[in-house]
């Protein structure tokens, strides 16, 4: 295209076929040339959507880049529902852009998070025009990213619903007022907010109960300074099971105890039926170690690069040592992953738009998968994920040891879990409006807590590279019906610092007073455990504001002999250098 040409910022609508008239900006080159389009869709404002992507110096490229609210958010009409109609208006909207004078026809799809999300929704409808979809920190399954290992992720979709309702220009101002003062005494506000919630948010409650019943007592009644015995009677009968009466707690076929029951809610909302044949759109996938989305981003990449050689040519995954608010910075959390991690210095900016681009013009783009190896500091390129591997096994021992070997003489460690004096949520993958921050933090102080297991390793001879997705299998008991497991992996440095690499929650349902063997997920990482380190992980049965809570119960973990509580980690003995 011509770099002299002006550029123009057009001002219209796209209607829906039933009547909803959603907001859409259009940013081209003045130069009478069709030109591919890159949509963005979002809930938090359209402006702000192209200041963040650089909508005149996409155009000077040649792109005509269209930016649309949502439905019923700023200057869209109609209802907002989270999630609800992105499938449809996204697909409505990809062939509205296709047909446009100044349109060459093919579309391709970005943004992060929910952005991200809308476009996994509207792939599902595979409007013809689509070519290209660059998600960043977003899956194709909604259930999957509200709840994790069974458990709502209540600390990011509580502060998140109220942030949508304090931020906007279509809203009601006693929804607003409502919304900025609830976040403003945030977390102390989630046991008694829920009114506010549901007029954001209309299936709110739906989000609290897993068989679509109404809130769970698990978030009203198991909340810090409420009666925990109304969370236990209310939780114990339905807020860990599905309709079927399905075990709330599986292993890592990564089902988990939201499970089937609202079918109608949540299936909609999931594009992986739709896709699970495979399609010829490319896709970019961008996620970080530390994002309450990691998880989803690479069951997204997985699903589209899954279904043979020739789909997973045209999928890329990168995923980088970030929390969901550091994309593409350098720190996270206290650490300082170095300069390479760092989006200006490490060219994937350059490289994603020179993906969309190829994508759309039907060329080939580069896939496989790039990984940012922490401890390590340093980039890894693999042909797939994961990557061949051997495993390491650790062995949980008494006297809060990991051994390699398992322990022949059996013991048992035991702890109080009290919903209303829970673990407290110290890093991970959050995104919560205060302090502390997402991603690695020194877990020492938390570690402190009775209700806290912690065992630990010896100090490495070489470096320990764990590439791939981490699981821990307890043998495990307690006096609860329904009760959650939160596992911790943890790097410990020479100077004691205890620094969180990753961790997950798995509701489980027990017989009080036998054992069982649980399965925790802690989740994918690319870590290396360096020469002098130590390997330890943390047992608790609370991650708060984190997670929602389960009933008071006493909890037991088994070892030794014919108990098999164990971490496993996934090993890389390939070179990084």
């Amino acid at each position: 295209m011509n770099r002299a040409a002006r550029i123009l910022s057009l001002d219209t609508t796209v209607t829906t076929p039933d009547g909803a008239a959603l907001a859409t900006d259009v940013t081209v080159a003045d130069d009478g040339q069709r030109h591919p389009v890159l949509l963005i869709r979002t809930p938090y404002g359209r402006a702000s959507v192209r200041g963040m992507h650089d909508a005149i110096g996409l155009a000077r490229l040649g792109f005509a880049v269209v930016t649309q609210d949502v439905r019923g958010r700023w200057d869209s009409s109609g209802a907002f529902s989270p999630f609800q109609s992105e499938r449809a208006d996204g697909a409505h909207t990809v062939d509205w852009c296709a047909s446009q004078p100044w349109s060459n026809g093919a579309v391709a799809m970005a943004g992060a998070s929910y952005n991200g999300f809308t476009q996994w929704l509207a792939l599902a409808e595979r409007p013809a025009a689509l070519r290209v979809v660059a998600p960043s920190v977003a899956g194709p399954d909604i259930r999957s990213a509200v709840y994790e290992g069974g458990a709502l992720q209540l600390g990011v979709f509580s502060s998140w619903t109220l942030g949508i309702g304090a931020l906007g220009s279509n809203l009601d101002g006693d929804i607003r007022r409502a919304a900025i003062g609830a976040l403003d005494t945030w977390p102390a506000s989630i046991d008694h907010d829920h009114d506010v919630l549901a007029r954001i948010s209309p299936n709110w409650g739906r989000w609290l109960s897993p068989d679509g019943s109404g809130p769970s007592g698990a978030v009203l009644a198991g909340a810090p300074g409420a009666n925990p015995d109304g969370a236990a009677r209310r939780l114990a009968s339905d807020g860990a099971v599905g309709a079927d009466g399905a075990d709330g707690a599986v292993g890592a076929d990564g089902v988990d105890g939201a499970a089937f029951a609202d079918a109608d809610l949540w299936g909609p909302l999931d594009a992986t039926p739709a896709l699970a044949g495979g399609t010829d759109v490319a896709g970019y996938h961008l996620a970080g170690w530390h994002d309450l989305f990691c998880e989803s981003t690479i069951r997204g990449y997985t699903l589209l690069a899954g279904a043979d050689e020739q789909t997973a040519k045209r999928q890329r995954l990168v995923v980088g040592p970030w929390s969901h608010a550091t994309m593409l910075r350098r720190t996270t959390g206290q650490l300082d992953f170095g300069v390479t991690a760092q989006g200006d210095f490490n060219g994937l900016v350059e490289e994603q738009v020179a993906f969309v681009a190829a994508g759309m013009a039907g060329g080939d783009v580069p896939h496989g998968v790039r990984v940012y190896v922490m401890g390590a500091n340093r980039w890894l390129d693999l042909d797939t994920w994961p990557p061949t591997r051997d495993t390491v096994t650790l062995h949980l021992a008494a006297n809060g040891r990991l051994e390699s070997s398992p322990p022949q003489t059996t013991g048992a460690d035991h702890y109080r879990h009290d919903p209303t004096d829970p673990v407290p949520t110290s890093g991970g993958r959050t995104l919560h409006p205060v302090l502390p921050e997402a991603g690695p933090r020194d877990q020492r102080a938390v570690e402190e807590r009775r209700d806290v297991l912690v065992y630990t390793g010896e100090v490495l001879a070489a470096d320990l590279t764990v590439l791939g997705t981490v699981r821990a299998q307890l043998t495990f008991a307690s006096s609860a019906p329904v009760t959650d497991v939160t596992v911790k992996l943890v790097d410990v440095h020479p100077d004691g610092a205890a620094m969180l690499v990753v961790d997950s929650i798995q509701r489980v349902r027990a017989t009080p007073g036998s054992t069982r063997e649980v399965e925790v997920e802690v989740g994918s990482t690319a870590m290396t455990f360096a020469a002098g380190h130590r390997v330890r992980i943390e047992i608790a049965s609370s991650n708060y504001p984190r997670f929602d809570l389960s009933p008071a119960a006493d909890q037991t973990v088994h070892h030794g002999g014919r108990a098999t509580s164990r971490i496993v980690l996934p090993t890389y003995a390939g070179s990084l250098r």
